[in-house]
């Protein structure tokens, strides 16, 4: 490990406290069999954990409009839900506010933007003061990649066509993705050069449990399981990894350059997703002048599990307001 990697790594768990290094469930205070959301509830809170996203009255508050067709491809209509800030919904109430596109994960395979956790964040980051952009995508094996990156960027270029309509500066847009959708944001993020300020760049990006490579190469990041590796040539439209020319494409690490926004990783050390994706991705873009806030927390939380404690909320929304405040 590289003598930065140890000091950005040595300063993460500082802040993230070093009463959670007995565990995931000690530091997050929520049982092995609960929901694997910050969303068991209306709230958004896992049970038992004491870390709400907001209360219920909050959620309650905030404005969405659902099911808002973004792209239609061969026939199929692809929606995403506006989470507005609370008396701030549309060109009539405050703001420009910046907007952050969710992604969810599932292992390119599966998920959705209706799921507790995704629509829990939309709204606690609308409460926040964003425009939270939520979205489904094409999904694997029946929609390979480049289906699910097009559909992104589709989504960002949506986003400031109707900037407008949301109080939207389209200047200020980031994203936020978990897992399989933390690769999308990542590549969001690395792809193209030049002004992060039009067509689809974002300026900000935020990685909860992202593989940034997803080539030959990536077999000797950690230990992916066969799962894992299963899920990505189903992706990719592979069947083997060593004859798999898109695999450079699908891979944010691959891509990455001196014009990239700001980037979060976040990751457990002993999550599912090899915590040397992370690692490997904050030094590629650390060795391009960027600087990434790469933070690892002790423990076995995978994806939006990671925002089930306020300060990994609190590093998020710093992160945010930093680069898009």
């Amino acid at each position: 490990m590289s003598r930065r990697r140890h000091l950005i790594t040595a300063m993460s768990l500082l802040m993230l406290g070093m009463a959670g290094l007995t565990g995931c469930t000690s530091w997050l205070g929520t049982p092995a069999n609960a929901d694997p959301v910050p969303g068991g509830g209306s709230t958004g809170s896992p049970r038992g954990s004491g870390n709400p996203l907001l209360s219920d009255e909050e959620a309650a508050a905030i404005p969405v409009d659902s099911d808002i067709v973004y792209r239609e491809v061969d026939g199929e209509q692809l929606t995403l839900d506006v989470c507005s800030p609370p008396n701030g919904d549309g060109a009539d109430g405050d703001g420009p506010y910046a907007a952050v596109l969710l992604i969810h994960g599932g292992g390119f395979a599966t998920g959705d933007k209706d799921g507790r956790p995704w629509q829990a964040i939309c709204r606690w980051l609308a409460n926040s003061g964003y425009v939270a952009v939520n979205l489904n995508y094409r999904l694997a094996p029946e929609h390979p990649f480049p289906a699910a990156i097009e559909d992104v960027q589709a989504a960002v270029e949506w986003t400031r066509e109707h900037a407008q309509d949301y109080a939207i500066d389209p200047d200020r847009v980031g994203v936020l993705g978990g897992s399989a959708g933390a690769n999308l944001a990542q590549l969001l993020g690395a792809s193209g050069a030049g002004s992060a300020t039009m067509g689809s760049r974002v300026s900000a990006v935020v990685s909860l449990s992202g593989p940034s490579d997803l080539t030959r190469g990536a077999l000797d990041l950690g230990t992916p399981d066969d799962r894992q590796i299963s899920a990505v040539l189903d992706y990719l439209g592979c069947s083997d990894i060593d004859e798999c020319p898109q695999a450079a494409d699908a891979s944010p690490i691959t891509h990455v350059d001196a014009t990239d926004p700001p980037f979060m990783l976040l990751h457990s050390r002993n999550e599912r997703m090899p915590v040397e994706q992370a690692q490997a991705m904050a030094d590629a873009l650390s060795a391009v002048g960027n600087s990434p806030d790469l933070l690892i927390r002790p423990g076995h939380a995978h994806a939006v599990r990671l925002l089930a404690g306020h300060r990994v909320q609190t590093a998020v929304l710093d992160f945010l307001d930093r680069t898009l405040g």
